[in-house]
């Protein structure tokens, strides 16, 4: 399994704020800086984290992002499915592909994939920003 640019720029940058925050806003160019992000690219990707509730805006010439929830409660599937269009959770949702392929077939492997994706999803679901920000920079 491969973790997609997104959720790697956007674990990064939310991490970074997370850290710099300290309940006041940063700016995304201050974020990207020290990190060397993409600053286009995380303007994008903040945008889908505010639009899924993980940080909030203030505009102005002291404007920036911070946290809408404690770092205890943000999880790395929150990140993921906040900014990852092709976060899929099931093997055969919206994927007329692979529908097309199982039609009039028994699918012995749809459930077991099923089974696969929730373990994974609440693998996901257990590592908190807190634990990320921890280990953050620790190469």
């Amino acid at each position: 399994m491969q973790i997609s640019t997104k959720t790697g720029y956007a674990v990064r940058a939310i991490s970074e704020l997370a850290i710099k925050s300290n309940g006041k806003p940063i700016s995304i160019s201050e974020l990207c800086y020290d990190k060397n992000l993409p600053i286009k690219y995380v303007e994008q990707l903040f945008r889908k984290l505010k639009k899924n509730g993980l940080v909030k805006s203030v505009h102005g010439s002291k404007g920036g992002y911070f946290l809408n929830k404690d770092i205890s409660e943000i999880s790395l599937k929150d990140i993921m499915k906040a900014v990852d269009d092709s976060f899929s959770t099931k093997f055969c949702v919206d994927d007329k592909a692979r529908i097309d392929y199982c039609s009039g077939f028994p699918c012995g492997f749809h459930e077991l994939w099923d089974e696969i994706i929730d373990h994974i999803e609440n693998y996901f679901e257990s590592i908190k920003l807190d634990a990320i920000v921890s280990n953050y920079g620790v190469q």
